[in-house]
């Protein structure tokens, strides 16, 4: 997919968005990538891990337990690439052996404030059992199919999917990757902002919970979201967690299953020990957030956030991206266009904070540090570019070219690391 070759000169090669760039004479290229794990093979891995689960009760264990009579099942939208169909199929055999029959199973896409999931979307969600199982997405708007459950510590509302939150027996269907602010994601984010209102996920997400020092990526020890979220999905009651580890191909790579605390958990410590990523800062480093992130520019930014802590003034930066839904946000380009100072813009989110409007907090950690970024997107105007304080070019040999320029060297060293926030990146 990302491919790195030395002809007479360096050439990086995207194959997924057709993209090529050559280096100029004298600039050394190195390629980086979060380690490739290996897909598991056996199919009979996934389904021992969901019906024999390690860290807790087993799904029929819980039905007898809870004398359940339905079921309802979260799992995520198409922004997140889960490979769902392959564990739902053993989560539902499950309910059903243990009486649960498929009309009472309840999917529900946990779109938090997303765009709703399309039938051909859920279609894929479901696979062989499309048809069989009742899917909706969840209504973040809708005041009627929400529940209040009471309010964290951290003073935020909790208004949920009635609907899902009605059911007997709650189960989560996820994976797990580093978060920008809440650390990781999966586990409890199927509830806060999976299943959430709007409110409950615009308090959760407010300027004050996202800029604290420990809402970081990789952080979850005094992160104020994270602990807002697990006293979310504590007070929805999940009784069973399915958290898996995607590689860099898409495909399943683990699978943890049983209580949702501890399965999260199990699989945070198989991120650390496996996808950790030390590197140099070069003088360019050129990005990408390949798919699914790639859908539109406000889930494409994730791959500059995700290096925040590694970057400064000194390394110019490329993202390079397709967006075929372009910015897809209007509250994020509200706020950046709020002022012609990034000191504007931030003042200006904070006093106006809408749900959409976290990653340009989270952007300008990195633009506060004076960082050149250079973009190549084409579903996304040139105006649009400039207004969120980066710099638009038409082709990626153009970006390219004008970060070496910039750089005012003759030679140095070029950092190509495609889909960073898979990883956790940190500098040697």
């Amino acid at each position: 997919m990302y491919h790195l070759e030395k002809k007479e000169q360096w050439i990086y090669t995207d194959r997924e968005l057709d993209m090529k760039v050559t280096v100029p004479p004298g600039w050394k290229a190195v390629k980086l990538e979060t380690p490739r794990l290996p897909a598991l093979q056996d199919k009979e891995d996934v389904k021992k891990a969901i019906k024999c689960p390690v860290y807790g009760k087993s799904i029929k264990n819980l039905v007898v337990e809870k004398n359940a009579k339905s079921a309802c099942v979260l799992v995520s939208d198409a922004t997140r690439a889960v490979p769902t169909a392959q564990m739902l199929k053993y989560v539902a055999e499950d309910l059903v052996s243990a009486g649960i029959p498929y009309d009472r199973i309840y999917v529900f896409v946990a779109i938090g404030v997303h765009r709703e999931a399309t039938e051909m979307e859920m279609r894929s969600f479901l696979g062989d059992l499309y048809g069989r199982l009742s899917i909706e997405n969840h209504t973040p708007f809708d005041a009627s199919n929400l529940i209040y459950l009471g309010e964290t510590s951290h003073g935020t509302p909790i208004w949920v999917n009635r609907k899902a939150y009605n059911c007997d027996l709650h189960i989560q269907i996820g994976k797990v990757e580093p978060h920008e602010f809440a650390g990781f994601s999966g586990g409890r984010k199927s509830v806060l902002p999976g299943v959430s209102a709007e409110e409950t996920i615009v308090i959760n997400h407010r300027p004050k919970m996202i800029l604290s020092e420990n809402a970081a990526i990789g952080v979850l020890e005094g992160n104020p979201v994270h602990e807002d979220m697990v006293e979310s999905a504590e007070k929805f009651r999940i009784d069973f967690g399915v958290n898996c580890i995607i590689n860099n191909r898409l495909e399943l790579s683990a699978v943890f299953a049983g209580d949702m605390t501890r399965c999260h958990l199990a699989a945070i410590e198989y991120i650390k020990k496996y996808l950790g990523v030390k590197m140099k800062a070069p003088d360019i480093l050129v990005t990408t957030p390949g798919q699914p992130l790639d859908i539109d520019f406000y889930q494409a930014v994730k791959a500059l956030i995700a290096l925040t802590e590694v970057l400064d003034k000194k390394t110019k930066v490329v993202l390079y991206c397709g967006c075929p839904e372009g910015v897809n946000s209007e509250d994020m380009l509200r706020a950046f266009r709020s002022g012609e100072r990034l000191e504007q813009v931030i003042s200006y989110t904070k006093e106006n904070y809408k749900i959409q409007m976290d990653h340009v907090l989270l952007l300008s950690k990195v633009l506060k540090k004076n960082v050149d970024i250079f973009v190549c997107c084409k579903n996304v105007s040139d105006e649009e570019i400039r207004e969120m304080f980066m710099t638009p070019c038409k082709t990626l040999q153009d970006a390219v070219d004008e970060a070496v320029k910039l750089t005012e060297k003759e030679e140095g060293e070029i950092l190509f690391y495609p889909r960073p926030q898979t990883g956790l990146p940190v500098l040697e």
